[in-house]
């Protein structure tokens, strides 16, 4: 009977983690889902959501998007993009990338100015301006081929 208790105690023990530990994670189809830009290191899903937020901040409109970025393991860095009609206020999210290092788990920042570069095979999106220890920040980068799908 004791031995029953005892495995009965410790598979309670392994689900109540595992459901800990997946309450904590944020995965790429719930950010999708939840309609942010998610990069997955290849297609951009809700792409459109993005170029929405770029056209809002042509017609100095206050717009807001969140990207999420996520590593080969698949954890996420969470880009949140504010864009006030003037300038754009970064929240990079670490907090859900176990392999952060000694990144801290949240940095702000805030921009004036979203620039495109077109490289050979990718458009790359950086924000310039930034009153941080680095001047510009990446934010996303999408493959021309899936660019082009898209009306401007």
């Amino acid at each position: 009977m004791r031995m029953i208790s005892k495995k009965v105690h410790l598979l309670l023990l392994v689900l109540l983690s595992m459901a800990l530990s997946s309450a904590c994670s944020y995965d790429s189809e719930e950010a999708v889902l939840n309609g942010d830009v998610v990069n997955m290191h290849g297609p951009v899903y809700n792409y459109p959501n993005f170029e929405s937020f770029l056209e809002s901040m042509e017609k100095n409109e206050e717009a807001t998007v969140r990207i999420a970025n996520y590593t080969l393991e698949g954890d996420p860095t969470l880009y949140n993009l504010v864009f006030d009609g003037t300038t754009i206020d970064l929240e990079i999210d670490r907090s859900k990338n176990k392999n952060r290092g000694n990144d801290s788990a949240k940095t702000n920042m805030t921009c004036k100015d979203i620039v495109e570069e077109v490289g050979q095979q990718l458009f790359v999106y950086t924000l310039t301006g930034c009153d941080s220890s680095v001047e510009s920040f990446t934010i996303l980068n999408v493959a021309k081929e899936q660019e082009e799908e898209h009306d401007h």
